[in-house]
């Protein structure tokens, strides 16, 4: 399944926020890693992320997935609620 979402947050805050939750905390390796692409797998699924900016220093990332639609969703929330954290801070 994939499905693109956009994030109010730069590019580069995704990527590190992408391995801090997929691989640090839920312990999924990160098999590859370029530039605004990364792809989490192990034995019970894989998520792939596909991270590209526009012209409002903005997100818009692709994610594919299998086997980790519940963690997906979860990254999702953390990162729109990142996003408004920040958005607050900036008023």
């Amino acid at each position: 399944m994939a499905e693109t979402h956009p994030f109010r947050l730069h590019p580069d805050e995704v990527a590190p926020r992408a391995r801090e939750y997929f691989t640090d905390q839920l312990g999924i390796p990160l098999v590859r890693d370029m530039a605004g692409y990364m792809r989490f797998e192990d034995v019970h699924g894989f998520v792939e992320l596909d991270i590209r900016g526009n012209a409002n220093n903005q997100s818009r990332v692709t994610f594919q997935y299998q086997g980790y639609e519940r963690e997906v969703h979860e990254f999702r929330r953390l990162l729109a609620e990142q996003a408004q954290e920040e958005t607050r801070q900036g008023e």
